[in-house]
């Protein structure tokens, strides 16, 4: 069931959005092993447990590290759509993608940072006041002593987390507008550049609250990193909307979209199949007239040649069938005795 589906949706996505790159390029896993190298980091930047009371305190961080590698993963996830969607391999999608990768590894450091110790905090204070106090939360809470951030730590922790997720949103954005530039070359029809544009709001959404949590933290200082981390929560809940309202635009303003109907797929997956052959048999039609034409032209030549070679062998036969008859009638002549002297005169 699952080859399938798999099989009737491989070349469209859900919505009918033609996929142009489904062959995966050397720029998708270079990307695939920098966003593996980066999960990588969450895991190895801690260090291993020496005891079993220490791997329980580890576990502490542990919701901090789903929410890093669910972050990641979305990250990951928009990125291998766009090159799904368009599969673009020009000079300006490289050096957004280089560029991308830069900022993801430098990114990756404040944001298990920031995940740890607020997950930290936080199950130390749920346990602490339940009062189910133990080695394991002596440990937690000593290291959350430890790591006690000032106001001022707070409010940079935050901006350096909001700066690196508003320029990867903004890179991200920027590689759609790209795409929507060379809309002619890529040969998007109406609903893929409204998808594209689409894309393009949903990202600047996500640049905005980036940049509204920032400003929330310049103007509150560090005091005010709470309200700036509750900001980001528009993010989780906005996008499915926004999702759920592309779907219904689409199906409004074009009902013969592909999403509409699922038969589709498979339908235009045979007249794409079906053109193919038709460019195929085309061409082989026009390989085999041309053949056709260069051996006729070579059969005229030949028989042009053999025409002359026969035209030659009877002027032959014809001279020679003359000259014998010439050498035969001098053979066949009687002698007349005629001399060349001159006749005398009778008078002399």
């Amino acid at each position: 069931m699952f080859s399938k589906n798999y099989r009737k949706n491989k070349h469209f996505s859900e919505t009918g959005f033609r996929y142009r790159g489904i062959e995966s390029s050397r720029i998708e896993h270079l990307t695939d092993a920098v966003f593996a190298f980066a999960i990588t980091l969450l895991v190895i930047a801690s260090e291993v447990p020496r005891s079993y009371v220490e791997l329980q305190a580890s576990m502490y961080n542990f919701i901090g590290f789903i929410a890093c590698s669910l972050l990641l993963l979305g990250l990951w996830s928009n990125h291998s759509n766009f090159f799904l969607n368009y599969g673009m391999q020009d000079r300006k999608t490289k050096i957004l993608n280089f560029i991308f990768l830069f900022v993801l590894l430098f990114y990756i450091y404040p944001l298990k940072y920031l995940f740890s110790h607020l997950s930290n905090l936080v199950w130390v204070n749920v346990i602490g006041e339940k009062g189910l106090k133990n080695e394991a939360f002596v440990i937690a809470y000593n290291k959350a002593v430890e790591a006690q951030l000032s106001v001022a730590n707070w409010k940079d922790l935050m901006l350096r987390f909001g700066l690196g997720l508003l320029l990867i949103y903004v890179i991200l954005g920027i590689m759609h507008i790209n795409a929507l530039l060379k809309k002619e070359e890529l040969e998007l029809n109406e609903q893929e550049i409204y998808e594209t544009k689409s894309h393009i709001y949903n990202y600047l959404f996500l640049c905005v609250v980036c940049t509204a949590s920032m400003i929330v933290v310049l103007i509150t200082g560090g005091n005010g990193s709470g309200i700036s981390g509750l900001v980001y929560l528009l993010i989780p809940v906005t996008l499915p909307l926004l999702k759920k309202l592309l779907y219904k635009n689409i199906r409004l303003k074009f009902p013969n979209s592909f999403g509409r109907n699922p038969n589709s797929f498979e339908s235009e997956s045979i007249k794409e199949n079906s053109y193919e052959l038709l460019i195929h048999v085309s061409a082989e039609l026009e390989k085999e007239r041309k053949l056709k034409e260069q051996l006729q032209k070579d059969f005229k030549e030949i028989k042009k040649q053999d025409d002359l070679v026969v035209e030659e062998n009877n002027l032959q036969k014809q001279e020679d069938s003359i000259t014998a008859n010439l050498r035969k009638e001098e053979q066949e002549t009687p002698y007349l005795g005629v001399t060349s002297e001159p006749k005398k005169n009778k008078e002399e």
